[in-house]
């Protein structure tokens, strides 16, 4: 887009297959919270090298078996959403700051084993809550 994401997207349906989305100057993927009717389907995407892998706000997002890595901020960052994350070969790692962040009742739930290294060497943290959101492992 003009704003310098790979995609931004407003009250659409979008799934993307093996797609990666890197180099942006914002986010690889922008969902503004205008958007509270759109629904973000991603398989087996890579999310690297832009500011944020994700934005994500408002709205609900799946993404199964994604990679999101060396972003300079965020690998997701979200608000006011619900984002699951699936599959073993989902890693959300080597972000310059936080591997998820989440504010005003976001949240992300992890379809995966707790012992599932999701997050990993971030810069600042892996985990990153604020305002009521959460980020919770569920059975799979």
């Amino acid at each position: 887009s003009d704003s310098g994401n790979g995609i931004y997207m407003i009250n659409a349906k979008l799934e993307l297959f093996d797609v990666a989305l890197k180099g942006n100057i914002n986010a690889g993927i922008y969902v503004p919270e205008i958007s509270s009717e759109a629904i973000v389907v991603a398989t087996r995407c890579e999310f690297a090298n832009n500011r944020h892998g994700a934005l994500v706000s408002g709205t609900s997002a799946k993404f199964n078996n994604c990679l999101f890595y060396g972003n300079t901020n965020d690998g997701i960052q979200g608000r006011e959403c619900t984002i699951h994350l699936h599959g073993e070969a989902t890693a959300i790692h080597s972000n310059g700051e936080d591997g998820i962040w989440l504010a005003q009742s976001g949240k992300v739930i992890i379809h995966l084993p707790s012992h599932h290294n999701t997050t990993y060497n971030n810069g600042r943290r892996d985990r990153s809550t604020h305002s009521g959101s959460t980020i919770t492992n569920v059975p799979w």
